[in-house]
């Protein structure tokens, strides 16, 4: 075997591996668009093909055929390769297009530049290419398909820019009508509190949709654009393919990579029609939002161009003490920078033009497949069934200038929220509406004074875990009611720990929240309390005095024994567990004279006391809910926010209906009502 043998011998898995790279990018966009169209999106969002560090480098491995200069590909299908290759390239670019609305600052600056430096790289290659003759075939195809590139990374780089206008825009809008949502809410004071939350729920689903930053960049003029360029570079290489022939089994490789390349061509080129067929929905997608309006403009709005204006009003980043350097320096800015405005303007114009394509065609596909009367019929029954929503629903739609016909389109779709809510009644927490059964009112609460206990205090997370661990131990208990206790607590730990996480704490309340949740864990899989085994407890035929006296001494040892080895989880654990045993004795002075039964039905009750008046504040946490975290996040946030509404719609009228009906004018009326404070954030 020759030493050419020998250095050839592994090109074929090379060939292999970028077979593999092409086969995740074609992966990741078809998910992309098969989410999209079942979740009734056909804009398509980004989830997992998006522009990102891991994304660029699979590109990176994809072309490696057009960027390899030293291996000779004289085939057919070699030279055929080598232009798939880049035609992916550019197709895969054309996707990144609404992704680029999840990324900073930082990251755009970072993901452009890396791009930048693999088109360019690319570009060099391809090039060196042509005018060596490795690339001999296709040269005006491949030329056309790399001056499209370039074309690409422009307007990227250029829509880039406005991503951070466009977000500040969508979150000062978010803002300003959230704050309309809650003195909407104030004022209405009639309507039941889990009505009020639905209508607050739709508009709040509506704004999130709407200012979804993929989407807005979705309908952009210049992601229009992309997607015109990506179907025109499918067209080039489906025209190639046709016109050499060149898919046919016995077309064989003449180069180190062997039959690889075949391979390569292959699936590369049906990553092509994967990434073209999502282009074009999109774009199809967007085209009927816009065909709405009832004109069509031309005009280039203030976010386009006001990052860059920003930057050429400011003055130079670097100081410059000597005063003709500084003027100078700042008359080139200047210069740059009026380009810039100028390209950005030519490309937003342009890329309007282009998207006046399918609107167009759109407008012929109607006027000749729908008679005047059954258009008529259709805007008039859709008018009808708008007219009263969209005066309303409009106020919310979240739009920038020069998209004024989305309150339109959207003002009919309102009804994923009644559709989403049904999804959350579906798994509502029965075992856990069973035990709030047993809640008569929120007196209970003013049993867990914990200011006459010593620091450090518990939290209500603890105190329910521990309530839960004592019932637990009670003997003579049917398993079954055990269980059911259990399960109605971790379904409201859940919704516990959805409060607690939305509403935020101190660092105290989180270390007692981290130890809540490793007590709860070991005691819902292990029935163990801090290595107790609870069950062993409950066999030991103890009364349920003695059960309680037991813990106290236990936990009495956990909380003062001066000992460093103990966790902090242990101390917090031990130290309500002490406190909640000494409420018990102390509220249950028969404690000898009750059945096991009435005692666990008691605890029960305490434990369904202090979950409902912490769930009072549910529709709080649900409405803040919306506006939390990045407007990224929003639209998933959103749509959490009407599960939950869902799964907890009869809870929430359930807890109303008893804290109306809380008697206030008892001798106990401050101490529970200081007691719930400490828990409840008012909803009004």
């Amino acid at each position: 075997m020759s030493h050419h043998d020998n250095f050839s011998a592994p090109m074929p898995w090379i060939g292999r591996y970028i077979v593999a790279a092409s086969l995740i990018c074609i992966l990741a966009m078809l998910a992309d668009a098969v989410q999209g169209i079942r979740s009734r999106k056909f804009w398509l969002p980004c989830r997992f093909f998006t522009f990102n560090a891991a994304s660029l480098t699979l590109l990176g491995v994809v072309v490696k055929l057009p960027l390899d200069l030293n291996n000779p590909m004289p085939g057919k299908i070699d030279q055929m390769a080598k232009l798939s290759s880049v035609v992916f390239m550019s197709t895969a670019m054309a996707n990144f297009m609404p992704s680029l609305a999840l990324m900073d600052n930082k990251d755009i600056l970072m993901g452009m530049t890396a791009l930048g430096i693999l088109v360019i790289t690319l570009v060099v290659n391809v090039c060196i290419e042509l005018g060596t003759g490795i690339i001999y075939s296709e040269k005006t195809e491949h030329i056309v398909v790399m001056l499209s590139m370039v074309f690409l990374f422009v307007i990227m780089c250029f829509s880039a820019l406005t991503v951070p206008t466009i977000k500040s825009y969508l979150e000062l809008e978010y803002r300003e009508r959230g704050n309309m949502i809650e003195i909407d809410y104030l004022v209405d004071g009639e309507k039941p509190v889990e009505v009020k939350l639905k209508e607050n729920l739709s508009k709040f689903f509506v704004m999130a949709k709407t200012g979804n930053p993929q989407f807005v960049m979705a309908r952009s003029a210049t992601c229009a654009a992309c997607c015109a360029i990506c179907c025109l570079n499918c067209l080039l290489l489906l025209e190639v393919s046709f016109r050499d022939n060149l898919f046919d089994a016995h077309v064989l490789s003449m180069s180190d990579y062997r039959r690889s390349t075949y391979c390569i061509s292959r699936i590369q080129s049906a990553g092509v029609a994967v990434g073209t067929v999502s282009s074009l929905i999109r774009w199809f997608a967007i085209a009927t939002i816009k065909s709405s309006s009832k004109s069509i403009s031309i005009k280039v709005e203030r976010h386009w161009l006001e990052r860059l204006k920003d930057w050429k009003d400011s003055p130079f980043a670097l100081e410059i003490k000597n005063p003709k350097c500084r003027k100078l320096v700042q008359q080139i800015q200047n210069i740059i920078l009026l380009n810039c405005i100028r390209v950005q303007i030519l490309i937003v114009v342009a890329s309007k033009i282009v998207q006046l394509f399918p609107i167009l065609l759109l407008s012929l596909l109607r006027s000749c497949f729908y008679s005047s009367l059954q258009c008529n019929n259709i805007i008039s029954s859709v008018s009808e069934s708008a007219e009263n929503l969209e005066e309303d629903i409009s106020r919310y739609v979240l739009h920038l200038e020069g998209e004024e016909e989305l309150t339109q389109v959207t003002a009919n779709k309102r009804d994923d929220t009644t559709w989403m809510m049904e999804i959350g009644r579906k798994q509502q927490p029965k075992h856990l509406i069973e035990l709030l059964q047993k809640l008569t009112d929120f007196r209970g609460v003013s049993k867990f004074d914990i200011n006459q206990f010593q620091e450090p205090h518990i939290g209500w997370k603890m105190s329910i875990v521990t309530l839960t661990a004592i019932a637990t131990t009670i003997p003579n208990i049917d398993h079954k009611m055990v269980d059911s206790l259990l399960l109605s607590v971790s379904q409201g730990l859940k919704y516990v720990s959805f409060i607690e996480d939305i509403l935020g704490t101190n660092e105290n309340s989180e270390k007692n929240k981290q130890a809540a949740d490793v007590v709860w864990l070991e005691l819902y899989l292990y029935r163990r309390w801090l290595d107790q085994d609870l069950q062993k407890m409950d066999l030991q035929g103890k009364t349920s005095k003695e059960i309680l006296d037991n813990f106290a001494d236990i936990a009495q040892d956990y909380a003062t024994k001066d000992d460093y080895s103990r966790k902090l989880t242990e101390v917090i654990a031990g130290n309500s567990m002490y406190q909640m045993s000494q409420i018990i004795l102390q509220d249950s002075e028969k404690i000898d004279d009750q059945t096991e039964v009435h005692l666990f039905n008691h605890i029960s009750a305490m434990i369904a006391s202090v979950l409902g008046a912490y769930l009072i504040n549910m529709p709080f946490a649900i409405t803040k809910k919306c506006s939390s975290n990045a407007i990224e996040m929003r639209e998933e946030n959103v749509q959490h926010a009407i599960r939950l509404l869902g799964e907890t719609e009869e809870i929430i009228k359930f807890i109303q209906q008893h804290e109306k009906v809380t008697p206030t004018n008892s001798s106990n009326s401050d101490s529970d009502s200081s007691s719930l404070d400490e828990i409840r954030i008012p909803i009004e």
